[in-house]
Formats: C-alpha cells, structure tokens, sequence
C-alpha cells in the first residue's frame, strides 16, 4: 500500500522557497518515489501483524493436536495399566507359580515402553526446537528487513533536508 504525498503542494512549497519549476518537480517526484517503495503503511504491518497471527494459530493448533494425542496415548497406558492389574489378580488367585514369570514379562513391557516414552520426548524437543529457531530467524530477518528499509528512509530523509539547507 502507498503512503499519500501531496506532490503539488509540495512542489509549490519548493518553487516558494527559491527552487526552480524542474528542481521543485524533481525534488517532489524524488521523494514520493522514496516513500512508496520503502515505507511500511500501518495497513502494511497490520498485514504482517495478521500473517504472524496466522501461523501461530497453525501453531497453536499443531500443538493441540500434540495433546490431544497424548491424551489418546495417556488413556491407552490406562487401559493397559488397568489390564495389567487384572491379569495379576487373576493370575495370583489361580496360578501362583507363574507370577514371577508374569513380573518379569511387566518389568520388560515397563522398560520398553519407558524407553520409548524417552524417545518420543526427545523427538518432541528437537522438533519444538526446530521450529523455535525457524520463528526466530524469520522475526530476526524481519526486524533486519524492516531496519534496512527505515535507515533508507532516514538517509533519503536527510538528503533532503541537506539539499534544502545547501539551497536556502
């Protein structure tokens, strides 16, 4: 989106001031250009404001989706948690020499599933810093983006003043 110039008004502004008609047209011309290529519009950030709110709403939903599955994987470890009690209850009341082969079967089934617990964490992690670092280096290019184009700005901006105080 451009920003507004008043080209005329300010061209007229300068031939008042002592600039010859073309100097006067030139100098207005020069700055508008400026302004529209490189100044941000509120319009402009309020865009950039709603695209990041965008993707921290696919954030935010991926994130749901994550527990959400680990509340699937909670009530499954509680189904099987509560098997578990069953078969040993049933399995002291009738078989009672084979429940030291039945701990030890649980014993492996806790290490695996302890160890894949780990495993799933670990991913977790390195992919939650993953992206963290990707939102970090678009904010940092953004912010490098954004600062570049105001020291343009700033520069064409103190051209011109400079140019009106060589002429005046």
């Amino acid at each position: 989106m451009a920003i507004a110039l008043d080209t005329l008004a300010y061209a007229r502004r300068l031939r008042e001031a002592g600039f010859s008609e073309q100097q006067a047209e030139g100098q207005a011309q020069a700055l508008a250009a400026a302004m529209t290529d490189s100044l941000a519009t509120k319009q402009d950030l309020h865009e950039l404001e709603a695209r990041i709110g965008a993707q921290f709403a696919r954030i935010d939903t991926k994130f749901a989706r994550l527990d959400a599955r680990f509340t699937h994987s909670d009530a499954r470890f509680t189904n099987i948690d509560s098997r578990f009690e069953y078969l040993e209850k049933h399995i002291d009341t009738r078989l009672a020499e084979q429940e030291s082969r039945l701990e030890t079967r649980l014993a492996e089934q806790e290490k695996r599933l302890e160890i894949r617990l780990v495993e799933q964490e670990k991913r977790l992690e390195v992919r939650f810093g993953e992206q963290t670092a990707r939102f970090d280096g678009r904010i940092a290019d953004l912010e490098r983006r954004v600062t570049m184009r105001l020291g343009a700005i700033t520069v064409a901006g103190i051209g011109v003043v400079s140019t009106l105080v060589k002429l005046l």
